[in-house]
């Protein structure tokens, strides 16, 4: 299992993005049930209306009104029915479904990218922990090789039997972090395998070598623009100020008349009277229904005026809350702004320091393993002590470790300045860290 496997197969069994994917969801479905009611909705409607009987003279048989034995009659029709309502109520939902849908995009959005990181993140940690080991290997073979050197000089007389006995104590020293090492490579593997939901037998593939991905092209300011336009929460407080903003103005309209129309358009036909001869002309020609019908149309308009005479100042506090609520709202998008202004400044100065620190880790790991091999060479002529070399190759060992966890935390602060900008989704935020 790759990085990418190890991600997409945590967001497949996390209960929280399951939870996160229902509840947009159900925002989706608000917000498509809000735009069914803000706009006229157009349907189809084919009926069939039948009737018989026998011996019934029907409602109208009271005024000499003949009521058929058998009748029936079909309608196809198109046809609408819109309420404009006061204050324009359908639009005030309309906007709200959009925030709350925003808003749950959102939160499935910053939970994915959650739990990319941390993936992400336990990943590394054990590339970092192999790595380690690495390290730990070469110096133990280090501590091997001086033992080696150390016996050789006490056995020419050069140097007292104390240098070997201090040479094994730190070999068996080195033996001992390499079992240690070793160790937090399982651990580390298992606790992987545990983020993402995935039994801790899980086998994973791993590069050799620890990715240095490139830091995104652009200054601070494209990249701040990019995430201004791109992050969800930002998107997300923009709805919440439009809702708040629309209700507002519902306000000033709740005082407008309601209006209800309705239109249709269709055809009907009586089959069972089609033809039929209901009655003669003066001129003694009979009088049949025709069969079928040209069409018809019908357009229906109501409108009604409400105004209070006394509301106990619902009218003046509902004001004051809808000018609170939008005050709120615009602060709360300016904040969120900021604060992704902040998010891509950090995290992009992050990523840039990590890579800094990288270049000066790898220098240092380079002249560090440079200097442990010249003390060797040094120690094996005589012209440094054994607590010489000893120092300089536990130096290396540091810096060789420092130069693991720089390159670690450089592909670390990749994920997080990525995941800043918004553009990336939980999956392409690591697809090239493999």
């Amino acid at each position: 299992m790759t990085l990418n496997d190890a991600v997409s197969y945590a967001l497949d069994h996390s209960a929280t993005v399951a939870q996160k994917v229902a509840a947009l969801a159900t925002a989706d479905h608000s917000l498509a049930q809000a735009r069914y009611n803000a706009f006229p909705p157009i349907s189809g409607t084919l009926s069939n209306y039948a009737s018989k009987s026998a011996n019934y003279e029907g409602a109208f048989g009271f005024v000499g009104g003949k009521q058929q034995n058998e009748y029936s009659q079909n309608t196809a029709q198109l046809g609408t029915t819109y309420t404009l309502t006061t204050g324009g109520l359908a639009f005030l939902q309309l906007a709200s479904a959009r925030a709350s849908d925003a808003q749950a995009r959102e939160d499935l959005a910053n939970t994915e990218d959650s739990i990319a990181s941390a993936v992400a993140a336990a990943y590394y940690m054990v590339l970092q922990n192999q790595a380690i080991v690495t390290v730990d290997e070469s110096d133990l073979h280090y501590q091997n090789v001086l033992v080696d050197v150390a016996k050789a000089k006490e056995h020419a007389g050069m140097v007292a039997g104390v240098d070997v006995l201090k040479a094994q104590v730190q070999q068996v020293k080195s033996a001992s972090t390499l079992v240690g090492a070793r160790a937090d490579v399982d651990n580390s593997t298992e606790q992987l395998a545990h983020t993402i939901g995935a039994p801790l037998t899980q086998a994973f593939v791993f590069p050799k070598q620890i990715a240095t991905p490139p830091l995104p092209q652009g200054d601070i300011d494209r990249l701040e623009t990019i995430a201004i336009n791109a992050r969800p929460d930002l998107h997300s407080a923009r709805e919440s100020l439009l809702a708040a903003q629309y209700t507002r103005k519902g306000w000033n309209r709740e005082l407008f008349p309601t209006v209800q129309i309705s239109a249709a358009i269709g055809n009907q036909f009586a089959p069972t009277t089609a033809g039929e001869v209901i009655g003669v002309n003066p001129d003694g020609t009979p009088i049949t229904v025709p069969r079928g019908s040209p069409g018809f149309w019908t357009l229906t308009a109501q409108s009604t005026f409400t105004l209070p005479f006394v509301d106990y100042g619902q009218r003046k506090t509902e004001r004051e809350s809808d000018d609170a609520q939008v005050a709120s709202a615009q602060l709360n998008v300016d904040q969120t702004q900021t604060q992704v202004e902040l998010d891509v400044r950090q995290n992009y100065r992050g990523a840039q320091t990590a890579l800094a620190q990288m270049d000066y880790a790898r220098d240092e790991s380079r002249l560090g393993t440079e200097s442990a091999r010249i003390a060797q060479l040094q120690y094996q002529r005589g012209l440094i002590t054994l607590a010489d070399v000893i120092q300089t190759q536990q130096q290396s060992v540091v810096a060789q470790s420092d130069f693991v966890n720089a390159r670690v935390a450089y592909v670390n602060s990749i994920v997080k300045l990525r995941v800043s900008l918004g553009i990336y989704d939980a999956r392409s935020a690591v697809a090239d860290l493999q």
